[in-house]
């Protein structure tokens, strides 16, 4: 019976090895540095205790990002739609600036 079992577990063992393959060849480690996109943030408008900041990525799509007095993000990566929908008082302030 220890016979069969161990020759049960080393052939297990054996095809776990060969389905693993040498290595793992279709991992990538990726870091939080790359996967951070380069955007340049400007302060637009200041209104009822928040800061409208635009985001420009590097392709040039623009982005609108909110924060409160204590500097905590309110909303992030809107557009100008989902900004004048969901916050039209800011939106009204943009548009005036």
């Amino acid at each position: 019976m220890k016979t069969i079992f161990m020759t049960l577990f080393s052939v297990s063992i054996l095809a776990t090895m060969a389905i693993a393959g040498p290595g793992c060849s279709g991992y990538k480690e990726v870091t939080l540095a790359e996967q951070k996109s380069h955007a340049h943030e400007v302060l637009v408008v200041e209104i009822d205790g928040m800061e409208l900041f635009q985001l420009t990525n590097q392709e040039g799509k623009i982005f609108f990002k909110i924060r409160n007095l204590f500097g905590e993000e309110v909303a992030q990566g809107l557009d100008k739609e989902q900004l004048a929908e969901q916050y039209p008082k800011v939106y009204k302030a943009l548009l005036e600036s």
